[in-house]
């Protein structure tokens, strides 16, 4: 969200969801304070903090104060030992030049901006989700008919400028994609001049397009990157979590390939 906004507030969740009981509503409260500080930016807390903030609410209500809330919504949730995961992965990389995609608040960008102030960070964003409407779904719109939500603030750090167009004029060294909205841009961007992707999303078709990246030559990155990371999705974070993190080799490395598929008769969409 912006900075300097008020405490952010959020919608009351449906009925459908259960009763909204003192206790419930304290839990939210209690989240929305690891979240945000008194003059509504963004925080960045212990991943022990915000763990047993979301521990303490009904299934359902983080997801809920993540989409619900006056600021904006949420999907990747950093703490600061996921950013030193995130801030030791870029050192490893060698990378000097970092650009963000699809970026919306520009949250990340300015944590990593902070945690390592000799990278160069961009940020960038079409800025579409700044309404509402536009990351909806007709049965997003179907199921929450009557609630009113808030578009993504983007900060001033975050460019309103075309994601792939970037890329090539400026040739970063890693790009991130984080929560990438449904649709292709990951994959262009590992065609694009940049020689590493890091894809931050979650199983299913949350984020981006698995049937356009999956081919990619790329590394599955198991250890804290991944198993560190909290998100809307995460209901019960001492249990599970959702996030995934895939590194994309780009056009500029020399790693870089495309699984090729052929077509036979009878065989149309099977992979050698």
């Amino acid at each position: 969200m912006g900075y300097g906004a008020p405490m952010p507030a959020i919608t009351v969740p449906p009925p459908r969801t259960g009763r909204d009981t003192r206790a419930r509503r304290d839990a939210r409260a209690a989240l929305i304070d690891v979240l945000w500080d008194a003059r509504g930016r963004r925080r960045l807390p212990r991943e022990r903090e915000l763990a047993n903030a979301i521990d303490a609410c009904a299934p359902g209500d983080l997801w809920w104060v993540c989409e619900a809330n006056s600021g904006g919504p949420l999907y990747l949730l950093p703490t600061r030992e996921w950013l030193t995961a995130l801030a030791r992965f870029v050192d490893d990389t060698g990378a000097r030049k970092v650009l963000e995609i699809g970026a919306g608040d520009g949250f990340l960008s300015t944590i990593l901006q902070r945690r390592r102030p000799r990278l160069s960070v961009r940020a960038v964003d079409d800025f579409s989700w700044t309404k509402a409407s536009r990351r909806m779904t007709a049965a997003d719109r179907r199921e929450f008919a009557g609630i009113e939500f808030s578009g993504i603030q983007p900060s001033a750090l975050v460019e309103r400028a075309p994601a792939v167009a970037t890329i090539e004029a400026w040739q970063p060294d890693l790009v991130i994609a984080s929560w990438a909205p449904p649709g292709t841009l990951v994959e262009r961007a590992i065609r694009a001049s940049t020689r590493l992707v890091l894809d931050l999303s979650v199983d299913g078709d949350v984020c981006g397009n698995g049937d356009k990246t999956w081919r990619f030559e790329k590394e599955f990155l198991d250890g804290a990157l991944e198993d560190r990371a909290l998100c809307r999705l995460d209901d019960e974070p001492h249990a599970a979590r959702a996030t995934r993190a895939t590194l994309y080799f780009g056009r500029l490395h020399e790693q870089h390939a495309v699984t090729p598929r052929r077509r036979r008769a009878g065989l149309d969409g099977v992979d050698d």
